[in-house]
């Protein structure tokens, strides 16, 4: 497994009330084997308080749920889908297996618990081989459709190992350990940061100058999120996005209405572009902390005379 991705983590869930000796906490044990062998890291809950409780501390990849009920109690079991539905309001699309020693169809039967789990296995027919394969295939689509398109490239590039012969000169972090402050920061941040820390030219990235590769994935990926027809990658920042878009949208004695309390690369814009400013004031509380633009100032009629008075 890539030193460059992070470990992938399944909760395995064992109820306390699950004999130690059954079969079915065997089959668990060798699954969880299975995992380990894989290079996966195993966490696990012996009630469903503490499954909760890992569930908001952290992330995961996988839960893995045992269950060992009668027909009765998982048809009627509401823990277990309350501790899914926390996790998928954390984590939505995290693959969600069962371990059952009884038949499926008595975990079928109970629709809410079925519609929160990806796959259902009886520890009587499946093998803890065949099981570990499937959660990590599942963990790795996970981890595909939940990292961004530019940062997952960047990564599998990072995996290549390859010298860099461009900028920056600090050829992935290891010009830095050349003196004791400069070994001091390398040791601070990590090997990863560095090594990722690379200009445009990366041929195999795309480019940001052409919009192609992996820079216009991410632009179509950020487009698709924000409902919006085009996305564009900006490399100068909040300030110098904001003075652009404007240069975009104004010209020479356009009008643009302004919170008054904007920020100074608003005005840079404003400067720029030659469009005169309608400023909105915002109102102040009895400490004079800045608030919201009040209605009455919002109103068309006011907007419209104060743009005849900026004319």
């Amino acid at each position: 497994m890539s030193n460059n991705f992070s470990k992938m983590r399944t909760l395995v869930v064992e109820p306390q009330h699950i004999e130690e000796h059954s079969y079915a906490a065997r089959a668990t044990s060798a699954l969880v084997k299975e995992l380990n062998d894989r290079s996966i890291e195993i966490v696990t809950a012996t009630s469903y308080e503490d499954a909760m409780a890992v569930i908001m501390a952290t992330q995961i990849d996988s839960l893995v749920l045992t269950l060992e009920k009668t027909e009765e109690q998982i048809v009627n079991s509401t823990e277990e889908v309350e501790l899914l539905m926390a996790l998928q309001e954390r984590q939505a699309e995290v693959p969600v297996f069962l371990l059952a020693e009884r038949a499926r169809t008595s975990i079928l039967a109970n629709r809410k618990l079925m519609e929160r789990v990806h796959e259902c296995y009886s520890v009587l027919e499946d093998t803890a081989d065949f099981v570990a394969g499937r959660i990590v295939a599942a963990m790795k689509r996970y981890r595909d459709q939940v990292v961004p398109p530019f940062m997952k490239a960047m990564m599998e590039y990072n995996d290549i190992h390859e010298y860099s012969w461009s900028a920056p000169g600090h050829q992935g972090g290891i010009g830095f350990t050349k003196t004791p402050a400069g070994n001091q920061f390398y040791q601070f941040y990590g090997e990863n940061l560095f090594r990722t820390d690379m200009g445009i030219e990366r041929a195999s990235l795309g480019s940001l100058l052409d919009h192609t590769g992996a820079f216009k994935d991410s632009e179509v990926e950020a487009a698709k999120i924000f409902g919006a027809h085009e996305s564009y990658s900006g490399i100068v920042g909040t300030s110098g996005s904001n003075r652009t878009i404007m240069q975009a949208c104004l010209k020479d004695d356009d009008i643009a209405i302004i919170d008054r309390n904007c920020h100074k690369s608003i005005e840079q814009g404003l400067i720029l572009t030659g469009a005169r400013p309608v400023y909105m004031t915002p109102t102040r509380n009895c400490y004079g902390i800045i608030g919201p633009i009040s209605k009455s100032t919002m109103a068309a009629a006011n907007i419209e005379k104060m743009i005849a008075e900026a004319r």
